[in-house]
């Protein structure tokens, strides 16, 4: 009948013996044991970064700052007047996508001619030559020509050579010779190459001669540029660039400097000049109608030396000058609404439009939306690198260019409808004034009205002259908003490689390697390691541990009585008896999952160790199916187990005495055609009750568990079962069915022992060995243990 705690281990979940068992403990032992794969590790990792640190390019910062001055800055032509010519719209939030733009860093190489490089072998490195050799190269075409690579050698101050990079070794015939300033086509390159004057070549050296068009250099530069503001809220843009030739990314951020000066005033003075050429098509056309004017005016004075001067003409030409003002103003307005309106509709470029404020119109809504129109077309053209729409990456900024237009369109509409308005009303005064003057004499009022047409247009000639006086002041004046705060320099050491971090890195990974491989033979190994190992699939009581035999004989205990092995056969002969404490003549089971774990190593020992203690001890053999038992004692299998169970032998007849005193075997005999049955019968009780009345201890030696039930069948009759598990042999699925035998409640009086420890240290368990000796202690003899 189950107990309560039997039941309760019914009921309990079940340890999976496939869980994995990982113990850091034995991985630190592991590492511990085999320190020197740690070294060598150390040494390979550290080679590596030393090599990589001796031979590695050197890349080095290079930085500069600039500043973008407000708009509430004042400028000189400030000083005499406010023109919106001096004030464009400026979105901060742009600058920092157009220094890093195509265009402007394509124009930068191109002019700083970065196409071209030299480049001077060494025994493990090949760095740029730059800035050095005393040449200028000027590519006239290059047909489409991406890149290519090539040899150049200045032979003397008028010849130099080019050849193929595979062609170094090969005879001079095979190269090419050439004078400098010849324009020459080589490789699908048609070029020119100069000394500079004054100039020492370095005669018969051999560079590498690259060519990559700015094409393929501009991505480069525009992934390689850093561009940040130097704070929130400051106009303090910090520009960097990191290289392994600080000279060359000096110059460049030099040029790109330059350029972005270049882009700022031509930007400003784009809107100046265009102003000042739509004044000059206006004034042309006046001017020769001012002139006919004028010649009519002196010609009519000259025939009409007497005219009156009532103050009723001077009221009526005093009137009528003002509304001609007006009628001046409407006119300028209604030229540049028109203009506006072409411009709107059949303007493909990105050329900016002329700002109203620079035609005297103040309307804030118009003059906000052209200033819109003005930067957005900017933009494009910064990206496109063009006058036209063509890059794709800019189609999102066309489509708000469009519907800007539009609004543009509308306002234009809207505008010129108030002005018709306004000038409807101002016909309607002319005409009620006209008809006062039609009371005048005729030749008073011819003159009045050639005096019309003269203030008409002297009015609207002054006022444009004056517009165009504006606009050239303000684009005199211009100077760029981009001021250099920091000029371009080196900003310190080499960032890369960085010694002290990769020598970290090494050390780092010359110790994780071999870690990781320890870990990962832990992990994969499937055997049982230790008693830890054992705990944590099952809660079965743990017996004891067998160190390892280095003999083949398995009688260590009976011929090596003072071995480490048969102590710790002793020290197992004590467990045992915490476990049959009470028990009279106690039968004991020794079984294993497996074969080969050490069963009937195990027998033949615990008999050894129990028969030298005076009691009569018998060993048997239960295995019928491989009897071997026998063997090691040199002695007969002709009968044994198999003949008493199927009733052909008594118990005497199968009892066969050893070597050794008190110790007795009974074999297992003739292997029959039904062991199981056998053991199954009614004669392996009569057995087992025959050999209490002779012997003190039964030792019984089972086949393995996992192979067949004839153990867990003799532990019925056991009054304790020993379960063998053999260190880094055992594997832990192989413990399932003792762990379905052990929880169903089938076999309870069981403990474990773990055999043949050859393993030993932190995560095993067991000290550091088993060695046993025996030393001279006064006139006795003592055993000591080196663990």
């Amino acid at each position: 009948m189950l107990t309560e705690e039997s039941d309760f281990n019914l009921n309990s979940q079940k340890r999976s013996p496939q869980v994995i068992l990982v113990d850091f403990k034995r991985i630190l032992f592991h590492a511990i044991r085999n320190w020197y794969w740690i070294v060598i590790s150390l040494i390979i990792f550290l080679s590596i970064a030393y090599v990589r640190n001796r031979y590695a390019i050197r890349i080095y910062p290079v930085s500069a700052s600039v500043i973008i001055k407000e708009a509430g800055e004042t400028s000189g032509a400030e000083l005499l007047y406010k023109n919106a010519l001096l004030d464009p719209h400026r979105n901060y939030l742009n600058e920092l996508y157009i220094i890093k733009s195509y265009p402007l860093i394509k124009q930068v190489i191109e002019d700083l001619n970065f196409e071209v490089s030299f480049y001077k072998e060494g025994n493990f490195l090949t760095t740029e030559d730059y800035g050095s050799l005393p040449v200028n190269v000027k590519i006239i075409d290059d047909h489409g020509l991406g890149s290519t690579t090539f040899h150049f050698q200045i032979l003397s101050n008028n010849e130099y050579q080019l050849f193929a990079l595979d062609e170094g070794d090969k005879s001079a015939s095979q190269r090419s010779t050439f004078k400098f300033g010849q324009e020459i086509e080589y490789q699908g390159l048609k070029l020119s190459i100069d000394l500079t004057k004054d100039s020492e070549p370095e005669l018969n050296s051999t560079f590498i001669f690259l060519y990559q068009s700015s094409a393929l250099l501009v991505g480069s530069y525009v992934g390689g540029l850093s561009a940040d503001w130097a704070e929130e809220g400051a106009g303090v843009i910090n520009l960097s660039i990191n290289g392994p030739t600080p000279k060359k990314d000096i110059d460049f951020l030099n040029g790109l400097i330059k350029h972005y000066q270049f882009y700022d005033l031509d930007k400003k003075n784009q809107t100046a000049s265009r102003t000042i050429d739509f004044i000059n098509d206006q004034l042309k056309d006046i001017s020769d109608s001012l002139q006919q004017v004028e010649v009519m005016l002196e010609n009519f004075k000259g025939k009409n030396i007497a005219t009156n001067n009532s103050e009723e003409v001077h009221r009526l030409i005093e009137k009528l000058d003002g509304m001609e003002i007006q009628k001046t103003e409407f006119l300028i307005r209604t030229n540049y609404y028109h203009y506006l309106t072409k411009y709107i509709n059949n303007s493909e470029t990105l050329d900016p439009a002329i700002a109203p404020s620079s035609v005297g119109i103040q309307d804030p809504v118009l003059g906000s939306l052209i200033s819109r129109m003005i930067d957005l077309q900017l933009q494009i053209k910064s990206f496109s690198g063009s006058n036209k729409i063509e890059n794709p990456l800019t189609a999102g900024y066309a489509r708000k260019l469009i519907e800007l237009k539009k609004d543009i369109t509308e306002a234009v509409r809207n505008l010129m409808e108030t002005d018709k308005i306004k000038n409807s009303y101002l016909e309607k005064i002319l005409i009620a004034t006209e008809s006062q003057l039609s009371s005048l004499p005729s030749s008073e009022r011819k003159f009045i009205s050639i005096k019309r047409n003269y203030s008409l247009l002297e009015n609207l000639y002054v006022f444009l002259l004056q517009k165009k006086s504006e606009a050239s002041i303000s684009k005199a004046s211009n100077t760029t908003d981009i001021i250099v705060v920091n000029p371009p320099m080196l900003s310190g050491s080499a960032i890369s490689p960085q010694t002290s971090k990769n020598y970290a890195i090494a050390i780092f990974l010359g110790i994780a390697f071999p870690i990781m491989a320890f870990v990962l033979i832990e992990f994969l190994n499937t055997k049982i390691q230790s008693k830890e190992d054992i705990e944590k699939l099952i809660k079965i009581p743990f017996l004891g541990w067998i160190g390892h035999k280095k003999s083949m004989d398995s009688l260590v205990v009976l011929k090596n009585p003072k071995s480490a092995v048969a102590e710790s056969f002793r020290a197992l002969r004590t467990n045992l008896n915490y476990f049959l404490s009470g028990k009279d003549k106690p039968v004991i089971v020794v079984s294993s999952s497996i074969g080969g774990e050490g069963k009937t190593f195990t027998t033949i020992n615990l008999g050894s160790v129990v028969a030298m203690t005076g009691k009569r001890t018998l060993i048997v053999g239960a295995d019928m199916r491989r009897p071997k038992l026998f063997n090691d004692f040199n002695l007969s299998n002709d009968v044994g187990l198999s003949s008493y169970l199927a009733n052909l032998a008594t118990f005497k007849d199968v009892v066969q005495s050893t070597q050794q005193e008190n110790l007795f075997l009974v074999s297992g005999g003739p292997v029959p055609p039904n062991p199981a049955e056998l053991l199954l019968g009614d004669r392996i009780k009569t057995f087992l009750e025959e050999a209490k009345l002779s012997f003190d201890y039964i030792i019984i030696d089972t086949p393995p568990m996992a192979l067949v039930t004839d153990s867990v069948s003799l532990a019925e009759f056991a009054d304790h079962t020993i379960f063998i598990v053999r260190q880094n042999y055992t594997p832990r699925q192989s413990l399932s069915t003792l762990i379905d035998y052990y929880e169903g409640g089938r076999l309870t009086k069981v403990s474990l022992l773990l055999n043949d420890i050859n393993k030993s240290g932190l995560g095993y368990g067991y000290g550091y060995g088993y060695e046993y000796g025996y030393g001279k202690t006064g006139n006795g003899y003592g055993y000591y243990s080196e663990s």
